[in-house]
């Protein structure tokens, strides 16, 4: 009986290796969905080109809307690393750390992203003054350095409270509510 009883789990075990072996891999995402061929088209262009910014945003960008932040990780981790100089960049990687949980990558890197936004504005603030004429599109500006600090400080209570699911944890969202009223409030009594 107990012979049986292994020859037929031995029989099942073979079966489904080769019907695993056979199977061709199947994507995640809608092939017939025509978001999917152009997210197609992005991975191939910077698989070619890792230094795009461009592309390298677009493509963090497309896969945190599409609630995949591990890919969003991934590509921006396998580009080249100046990529990360972009403060935009390297605020989707936060936010792609964020959504997968790694609360204190995600406080780092929004530090980062902070920190290299007032470095650019600060750059662009130079060229101006020594009136450099080249029409180049800011790297960061004043109302996306608000959202790097608002990201930032809520990252930093989450590490004080020692949140590490942010995705399942309440208190994520009373942090974000509390820095937006904070912000609310500041921008209130900034001079226009």
């Amino acid at each position: 009986m107990e012979a049986r009883c292994n020859a037929l789990i031995f029989v099942g075990i073979l079966a489904t290796l080769a019907s695993l072996q056979n199977a061709e891999p199947a994507s995640d995402l809608d092939q017939r969905n025509p978001g999917t061929a152009t997210l197609t088209r992005l991975e191939d262009a910077f698989a070619t080109d890792p230094g795009n910014r461009a592309l390298a945003r677009r493509l963090a960008e497309t896969y945190l809307d599409l609630e995949r932040p591990g890919l969003a990780v991934a590509v921006l981790r396998s580009g080249d690393p100046s990529i990360m100089q972009d403060p935009i960049i390297a605020h989707r990687m936060a936010q792609a750390y964020e959504a997968t949980g790694r609360v204190l990558d995600a406080y780092a890197t929004a530090r980062y992203a902070q920190e290299r936004c007032v470095s650019t504005l600060h750059q662009e603030a130079n060229a101006v003054s020594t009136e450099a004429t080249e029409s180049v599109e800011p790297a960061c500006t004043r109302s996306q350095l608000a959202v790097l600090d608002v990201h930032s400080r809520v990252l930093q209570t989450l590490v004080a409270w020692g949140v590490s699911d942010p995705l399942r944890d309440p208190r994520t969202s009373r942090a974000y509510e509390a820095q937006m009223r904070v912000a609310t409030v500041a921008m209130a009594g900034s001079p226009r």
